[in-house]
């Protein structure tokens, strides 16, 4: 056998490996593709939570294993997402239906008596204040699920402008001086006699600061102690309200912005409110770029907090609200 026969028929034998293994390579890649497929359809059909196991030996398919696997991760995050919100949406609508129903029987309940003739104009006058009372917390009830609701849109902005964020904690405080009184709580106040500049809106801050005073005067009053303090960081201010009540558990905590999530087992079960308070709260001071959080040691404190950025004070600005 000359050269050039020995050259060709190493030429043939290379062309004769080289597709043999091509041909193994194509077995292999088919039977892994077959896997891939099955590991799908059993994913699709029977069990979400099952993830491809990445033992390809050809690196593209390990490649597509692990993207997909990364894509199947995402789309059970937003699965279970969206099976909160239905679940969530489903409480919601009990809730309300039960704590409108609730007033509403008594409601009526009242009116029925009212129909009675007999009754003294005393008594009358009586259960007609108490109608009108119920009418009315029915009524904010129902303005405070359609204030969530619109917050809760992304179509919804709320205007920022500098305002004084010392001085509207200090109208806040003041316009609950008889409920303060009542309780026979002196608040501690520890604000900086000059102005506190944040971005914000005047309306939101002050509905932000009712409804934790109001929170803090309804569920901590029994502590006897009830602080109102703000501080600064590097681009924010915080605002604290502090007090000394029965507190939150931990399992509790954090729920406590959650629409219509009441903590009356861990604080003051008498005091049960429509749980929307700190829900539109939440929604109010993140559409101003702000943070608000709670945290509770029960028996000892519990500080409900919100900030918002500072606002340069110059010429530039506007007009501080």
């Amino acid at each position: 056998m000359n050269d050039m026969e020995r050259l060709w028929l190493g030429l043939l034998l290379s062309s004769l490996l080289l597709n043999a293994f091509l041909a193994y390579r194509l077995v292999s890649f088919g039977k892994e593709i077959s896997q891939l497929a099955g590991t799908l359809s059993h994913i699709h059909k029977t069990n979400i939570q099952r993830r491809i196991h990445l033992g390809f030996t050809h690196k593209p398919l390990m490649k597509l294993g692990t993207e997909l696997n990364v894509l199947m991760d995402g789309f059970q995050k937003v699965l279970e997402d969206n099976q909160r919100l239905e679940r969530s949406h489903k409480q919601l609508i009990a809730n309300i239906s039960h704590d409108i129903r609730t007033p509403l029987t008594s409601l009526m309940g009242y009116v029925e008596v009212l129909k009675d003739q007999a009754l003294r104009p005393q008594v009358q006058r009586e259960y007609l204040d108490i109608v009108y009372a119920k009418a009315c917390s029915m009524y904010r009830m129902i303005e405070e699920f359609f204030d969530l609701v619109r917050l809760e849109s992304e179509d919804t902005i709320v205007e920022l402008v500098p305002v004084d964020l010392a001085e509207i904690v200090r109208v806040a405080l003041a316009s609950f001086y008889q409920d303060f009184v009542r309780a026979s709580i002196t608040p501690e106040i520890r604000l900086p006699e000059e102005p506190v500049v944040v971005w914000g809106n005047r309306a939101a801050i002050e509905r932000v600061l009712n409804n934790l005073i109001s929170n803090a005067l309804k569920y901590g009053s029994g502590g006897g102690a009830i602080n109102i303090s703000m501080r600064e960081e590097s681009d924010r201010v915080w605002v604290d309200v502090l007090d000394r009540g029965r507190g939150i558990s931990e399992s509790e905590l954090i729920h406590v912005f959650d629409r219509l999530y009441t903590t009356e087992a861990s604080r003051n079960a008498a005091a049960r409110s429509a749980g929307l308070g700190l829900a539109i709260a939440k929604q109010l001071v993140e559409k101003q770029n702000g943070e608000i959080t709670a945290e509770s040691s029960p028996g000892e404190r519990t500080v409900f907090s919100f900030c918002l950025k500072k606002a340069q004070t110059n010429n530039n600005c506007s007009k501080i609200n």
